[in-house]
């Protein structure tokens, strides 16, 4: 088991291996003081058990901030005149068990586990995928969770830099658009997608704008074939039998409702600085999230798609052992 300095000042508890891995943690007592490392296969807790980092060893991060149901009455529900004229409040359904059963099938497969940081609060009182402002609405028990989950993925993310260099991070969601697919969000928005593979190509403005700019620039792809292409993650999600957009089969929205990706995205993608790209990934409930066998089969899709995906634009290779080529 690989362990790893923990982050100075972060308050954390540690949970056992042996809890229902799914399940959202009890109520915590007070955190302990900060431990000495972070271990694979162990669980870290911010306050009361708010949000939550699972290490990994493996390139990937999953994330998941609209799943979680722990609603306390110490933080006061977010609403719109609370949080500065707009607070979108409804859950994302089993977006926290499809982060952890997608964790377990890539470890099956690859022998190597994804990074996991979740919210287990009520999106009513905290939105983490949101900007501070709108995320917490101004509540100091909120704003101190959104602090910590933010902490936890930057402490993934220098993880997977220190292992591999570079690597990507899921931000998963659910929708409920009528075209159920995967809504694949790189900070490009509907519009900016509908153009042609040589506009994109031609704009060098919206590649560095998006959440895969230094994927994109080390890719032997074109901007344009890494959104869309033979080898794009929307094309293996589409080959793995999990329709996605933008892919070579559905190339844009088309005018259709669309999700480009959020502040998860935008904070801790590439466009950002470093090594470590984001996608925002937005899920159907039918046939991805509704049932632990949907969750496995996506899991599954998942770990085939990231496995062509990573190996071809990146160079990274994800059985245990491997390293970039």
């Amino acid at each position: 088991m690989r362990a790893r300095p923990a982050a100075a000042g972060a308050l954390l508890l540690l949970v056992g291996c042996g809890s229902d891995p799914a399940a959202p943690p009890a109520e915590a007592p007070p955190p302990p003081t900060t431990p000495a490392v972070y271990e694979v296969g162990r669980a870290y807790l911010g306050r009361e058990g708010y949000v939550e980092y699972r290490p990994g060893d493996a390139p990937v991060i999953l994330t998941a901030t609209h799943g979680g149901a722990l609603a306390p009455a110490e933080i006061p529900d977010r609403t719109a005149a609370r949080c500065g004229g707009e607070a979108t409040t409804a859950t994302d359904l089993n977006t926290v068990a499809l982060a952890l059963a997608t964790r377990e099938r890539y470890r099956a497969r690859f022998g190597r586990t994804p990074h996991v940081v979740l919210v287990h609060l009520a999106r009513r009182k905290l939105d983490a995928n949101r900007p501070a402002g709108e995320a917490a609405c101004g509540d100091a028990a909120a704003g101190r969770a959104l602090a910590e989950w933010h902490a936890f993925v930057d402490e993934a993310r220098r993880a997977v830099t220190a292992a591999s260099g570079r690597g990507l991070l899921l931000d998963l969601h659910g929708h409920a658009h009528a075209v159920p697919r995967l809504e694949l969000g790189y900070l490009l928005d509907g519009a900016q997608l509908d153009a042609s593979d040589a506009a994109l190509d031609a704009d060098a403005g919206l590649e560095d704008a998006s959440s895969v700019r230094e994927l994109s620039r080390a890719a032997p792809a074109s901007f344009a074939a890494l959104l869309r292409g033979s080898a794009a993650l929307g094309t293996l999600y589409a080959r793995q039998g999990v329709p996605a957009v933008p892919s070579a089969s559905d190339p844009s929205p088309r005018g259709a409702p669309y999700f480009s990706g959020g502040e998860t995205t935008r904070r801790h993608g590439c466009a950002a600085g470093g090594t470590v790209c984001a996608v925002q990934v937005e899920a159907p409930l039918a046939g991805v999230r509704d049932d632990a066998a949907s969750r496995d089969r996506f899991g599954d899709a998942t770990s085939a798609a990231l496995e062509e995906f990573l190996r071809t634009h990146w160079g990274l290779r994800l059985a245990a052992g491997a390293g970039a080529r």
